[in-house]
């Protein structure tokens, strides 16, 4: 059977294959590198503005020196050194650096410091990166003040009652602190521009996949497949294994060409500072590197439903142009509805991606199931529906 699994794979990879794997390689790079050339400009360690892809290696240098742990004298020493920057009085002159591309090594710990006083209404900006709040005076008033924050975001964008917000106020409370910051911006790049590009993976797979149970492709269904002694029950799940190991292979292709590119731009560093640094909601106990490895799986687990829709349709469908067509309908009307908040949003696969895994959570009971774990039941539930929805066409095929 291996073998057959094998041969099947071969088979998915043909000329239209290529292209459009290629063609998704392509957009990615090129959307990278020249988004975040034009687009980005940095403040280095001596006051001077680099623009392009060398103001991330400039950025990473200046950040070097807001480098630590988060406690009393920590915060007491970064109020004075921003108060006495240049990074300041930039800013001050210049109000919209911060929201058109611009960077300083300030971002990461005066971000997370405002989020204590902006809470759900933070954003990224020049207005919301100073450092004039009482709350600074000393450790403990400061780890308070987020906690109660966090507290307050929870329930303010999320339905929950008081008996699971006290359940949540407890995981809050058992937060790792103090926190360590450092740069990550290249980790932060590799988290929009997967989330940015993840569509093109759909895309590929609604090209690629399309043909496997078509009976005018050439490495669809033959009679000689349904008459032979390894006929339909083999075949069938020789030709679903391939497929969803075809689906492993193309997203990580997508995965490494955006772990090798983000990483030669603004390189990879910040893996291992806490996930609140960036999701300052979070309540797990997560390195920044583990919530993006997070949000990768969740990733896979959207692309095997995805692929498990196509090969669904290629098999009703039986042929390959019309099975194209409506695979690329389906995959725009599921990127198209992904835009819904709440519990909700995670009925669609296109949604498994989302910053949500990280923090929200559905309650069954007295139990706070992370979204990233009803993302996985939600996947296993879609995959053996479609399963079954494949095995079934299967059993009927024939050759007219």
């Amino acid at each position: 059977m291996k073998r057959q699994i094998y041969m099947e794979y071969r088979k998915m990879w043909n000329k239209i294959t290529g292209v459009a794997v290629l063609a998704m390689c392509a957009v990615v790079i090129l959307h990278l590198f020249i988004y975040l050339n034009l687009q980005y400009r940095a403040i280095d360690s001596e006051g001077q503005i680099v623009e392009g892809l060398a103001s991330y290696r400039a950025l990473r240098e200046a950040s070097e020196e807001i480098k630590g742990t988060m406690d009393g004298t920590y915060i007491r020493e970064l109020v004075d050194k921003y108060n006495n920057s240049f990074d300041k009085s930039y800013l001050k002159e210049h109000r919209g650096f911060l929201g058109t591309g611009g960077m300083t090594k300030f971002m990461v710990p005066n971000y997370f410091i405002n989020y204590a006083y902006y809470g759900a209404y933070m954003s990224n900006g020049n207005d919301k990166i100073g450092l004039e709040y009482d709350f600074l005076d000393s450790e403990d008033e400061f780890y308070k003040t987020y906690k109660e924050t966090v507290k307050e975001h929870l329930a303010e964008v999320n339905p929950y009652t008081e008996e699971q917000m006290n359940i949540l106020g407890k995981k809050v409370d058992k937060l790792n602190i103090p926190y360590q910051t450092g740069y990550y911006q290249g980790l932060a790049n590799l988290r929009a521009w997967f989330v940015l590009d993840y569509g093109l993976i759909f895309v590929v797979l609604a090209f690629a996949l399309s043909g496997i149970f078509a009976k005018d492709h050439a490495g669809g269904i033959t009679e000689l497949t349904l008459s032979s002694k390894y006929g339909r029950k083999n075949n069938f799940n020789v030709r679903w294994i391939a497929g969803n190991i075809f689906i492993i292979s193309i997203y990580f292709i997508f995965i490494g060409v955006q772990l090798i590119v983000n990483g030669v731009i603004a390189t990879l560093d910040g893996w291992n500072l806490p996930a609140q640094m960036f999701w300052f909601e979070c309540l797990h106990n997560i390195t920044v590197g583990e919530g993006i490895l997070i949000l990768f799986g969740g990733g896979l687990l959207g692309a095997i439903v995805i692929g498990n829709i196509v090969m669904l349709i290629s098999i009703k469908m039986k042929n390959r142009k019309l099975a194209v067509i409506l695979s690329a309908i389906a995959v725009f009307w599921i990127l198209k509805s992904k835009n819904v908040y709440g519990f909700s949003k995670m009925f669609n696969p296109a949604n498994f991606i989302s910053d949500s895994l990280l923090t929200g959570y559905c309650f069954v009971g007295d139990m706070a199931l992370p979204y990233f774990v009803i993302a996985i039941i939600f996947t296993l539930f879609y995959v053996a529906l479609l399963r079954i929805g494949i095995k079934m066409s299967y059993r009927k095929y024939y050759i007219d």
